[in-house]
């Protein structure tokens, strides 16, 4: 499931990226959509939201892990500092850079055997991220991502070395295949995030993220 160590990692590894481009250069939404069979359900492309940027595969470690795309608007690029066994992808964009802190986009995929509830890995995550992270004003919106269940946090972070605190959203899904629970964190952040350039491209990447059985192409 989901674990304090996840969350932190990438609220502590965006700041390391955001501060290394310096040095160099809801009230809870109770509406609960339920996805198909809990995370079960296969689905393909054609059940993803279709967005105006194009499709960057994320490479699996195995071929039994999901296989996931991310949307990378134009000016925003990879790096890859922060790449783990956790963390998958990173991306940033220096465009918008303000005050020495760019934007940034950051994967995670965790994955155990035996089936969990997606609720379960919700609300793990949703503990992480006031009690190990230390994010506030948490909002939560109940949905889902190309059929599997899914769920968006609003929150804002704590200080990050020079970085004060500001918004950041993540999306969690979850998918289930053989007896192995998969669950992606997809984060965006921005030191500006009334920029509507951030906004628009934070909106597509969010929405545009693909998360796809591994027999899916």
């Amino acid at each position: 499931m989901v674990k304090g160590g996840r969350a932190a990692a990438v609220i502590a590894g965006a700041a390391t990226i955001v501060l290394a481009t310096a040095c160099t250069r809801v009230v809870d939404d109770v509406r609960v959509y339920p996805a198909p069979d809990m995370g079960k359900a296969p689905a393909t492309a054609s059940d993803c939201t279709a967005v105006d940027a194009p499709l960057t595969p994320i490479p699996a470690h195995n071929d039994e892990e999901p296989v996931m795309k991310i949307p990378q608007p134009d000016g925003w690029k990879r790096v890859r500092l922060m790449d783990s066994e956790l963390i998958r992808f990173t991306m940033r964009n220096e465009d918008l850079v303000v005050d020495g802190f760019a934007p940034t986009a950051v994967v995670t995929l965790e994955s155990h055997r035996g089936i969990t509830e997606p609720r379960e890995v919700f609300d793990s995550q949703q503990d992480a991220l006031e009690n190990a992270v230390g994010a506030t004003g948490l909002e939560v919106t109940q949905g889902s991502l190309c059929e599997l269940p899914a769920e968006t946090i609003d929150y804002v972070t704590p200080q990050l070395g020079r970085l004060p605190p500001h918004p950041a959203r993540v999306v969690t899904a979850v998918m289930h295949v053989e007896n192995r629970t998969y669950a992606m964190t997809l984060t965006v952040q921005s030191a500006d995030p009334e920029n509507p350039t951030y906004k628009r491209d934070a909106e597509m990447i969010l929405t545009g993220f693909q998360m796809l059985p591994p027999t899916e192409a």
